[in-house]
């Protein structure tokens, strides 16, 4: 039978609680659909433009899970009204998403406004209320942030908490999945007065993210997941800053930098810092967001690194956003592109699984990250290394332990081997795990690769049930001197294909 973990239990009646003195939780389990390949649209800001730009990758053979509808979907910020100017029918558009396959998520901050940068509305609908009933932070004083002039939500504060969980409602019931949890709060100064005294904006900040999450997963407890950013070194966001709490960041954005290869460079330093400190499932935002744009090789040597992390999250503006769109920079980077897409999608049931395990057991999906050789492990049975220069020259060592084989060439190599080779566009440096039982999707139910070694091997899989956070437990033995698995839940058979490098 699938299993739904119980992590969902703690939610919206009781007040948040700040983790900081907590003992370690586990990380969540990811929904399945989540670890995809989601797109956002952030140049037009229309109904059009997001099924444009879904479209425009459904329509080349690329697999899309989600999509992010980056602001200004709202008349203000942020009143949770859709602009139906830009958006008219929200509610045909997510239905007509959903259809096809694709989860929608929206973008927000936990601030209310009186001015907004780029709204016709300046003052949101519920300004006036959250001050007299002395909701906002800083005894509602307003502060200047990205899009304007407003409040704080103290989400120390369960009515608060609760009166935000209501004006969420209405959107959450049109069947979106979830959130881009933006950070607004850094905004509001390094000590934030809350309704428990004066707090520091990185202790204020977990009772935010946790609070957004609380309310998805109440709401969608299958599917329901915040984005939100876990641990970050750039400027603004402090040193050593880690935004969501780990029990309770369904997925991990690590963006907002440039294009090029000091921004790729960046961006992996985020990721696998990010991983170092517990996070269990870290994305990777293609193809930067500010400053310069990708060339075509830099953007699809960023969607090769984002393929081996937990989700492909492509979007931005970036100066043109057609810098971010991989078939206007020529058929090859089209090709290489999908070509990580596709790989990255027949690896979902294996991420899955792993994130399971470090659930119930510890640990994260990214290890072994080095961050001077650029190099790491997804999960236990896969290493590659970052390409972040031209020309795809590289040199990196495999790590010891165990032997690997090329997933390219099947050419296998011990553990502590050093390779030096050229790859091409739409090559990369990847390595299986001799000895590995892994779980992909071919479209065609359950297919188990291997990579056999000179001995019996065996794992159990937590196989994915539909799209959401339930699995079934599958347990593979695999006999390399007869050729022939094993697969069994429950102590029946289970029907399955096979693939052995």
């Amino acid at each position: 039978m699938p299993r739904i973990k119980e992590f969902l239990t703690i939610l919206a009646l009781a007040a948040v609680s700040c983790n900081a003195s907590s003992p370690v939780e586990p990380v969540p389990v990811t929904p399945a659909w989540a670890l995809g390949h989601i797109v956002w649209e952030d140049q037009f800001n229309t109904r059009d433009a997001v099924l444009r730009l879904v479209n425009g990758y459904l329509d080349r053979g690329i697999p899309v899970s989600g999509v992010i509808i980056d602001s200004p979907w709202t008349t203000c910020y942020n009143n949770f009204t859709w602009d139906r100017t830009l958006y008219p029918e929200p509610e045909a558009l997510l239905a007509e998403l959903k259809s096809r396959g694709v989860h929608s998520l929206l973008w927000l901050t936990g601030c209310t406004n009186v001015t907004c940068n780029d709204r016709g509305q300046q003052k949101s609908d519920n300004f006036d209320e959250a001050v007299a009933k002395g909701y906002g932070v800083n005894d509602g004083q307003t502060s200047r942030w990205w899009k304007g002039d407003g409040i704080h939500i103290d989400f120390t504060n369960p009515d608060a908490v609760q009166w935000w969980y209501g004006l969420l409602d209405s959107v959450m019931a049109e069947g979106v999945d979830g959130f881009k949890v933006d950070g607004g709060e850094t905004a509001f100064g390094d000590s934030v007065k809350t309704s428990l005294g004066v707090l520091s904006n990185r202790d204020f900040r977990r009772y935010y993210y946790d609070a957004m999450y609380d309310y998805t997963v109440s709401r969608r407890p299958e599917t329901g997941i915040i984005l939100a950013r876990p641990y970050s070194t750039k400027s603004g966001h402090g040193i050593n800053a880690e935004f969501a709490n780990k029990s309770k960041m369904s997925l991990g954005w690590c963006g907002d930098f440039s294009g090029d290869w000091t921004g790729l460079k960046e961006q992996i330093a985020d990721v696998y810092n990010s991983a170092l400190a517990g996070y269990g499932a870290v994305g990777t935002e293609i193809g930067g967001f500010y400053r310069a744009p990708s060339t075509k090789e830099q953007l699809v040597r960023y969607a090769q690194f984002g393929a081996m992390t937990a989700c492909m999250i492509n979007g931005g503006s970036n100066r043109p956003f057609e810098n971010h769109i991989p078939w206007w920079h020529g058929e090859d980077a089209g090709r290489a592109y999908k070509e990580a897409v596709l790989l990255h999608c027949r690896l979902v049931p294996y991420i899955f699984s792993t994130l399971v395990d470090a659930h119930l057991h510890g640990g994260t999906l990214i290890r072994n990250a080095d961050l001077e050789a650029e190099s790491h492990c997804l999960g236990p049975d896969f290493f590659t290394k970052a390409i972040t220069g031209d020309g795809g020259h590289v040199r990196f060592t495999l790590p010891s332990g165990c032997d690997w084989a090329d997933m390219r060439t099947r050419e296998r190599f011990p553990g502590g081997s050093v390779i030096e080779r050229d790859y091409t566009l739409d090559e990369f440096p990847l390595f299986v795990r001799v000895g590995a039982i892994v779980p992909m999707n071919t479209g065609d139910g359950l297919t188990v690769f291997v990579c056999p070694g000179d001995k019996v091997a065996e794992t159990t899989i937590h196989w994915p049930e539909g799209d959401g956070i339930a699995y079934r437990d599958i347990h593979v033995r695999f006999d390399p001197a007869t050729g022939k698995a094993d697969v069994t839940s429950d102590g029946e058979l289970v029907p399955h294909g096979m693939v052995v490098n």
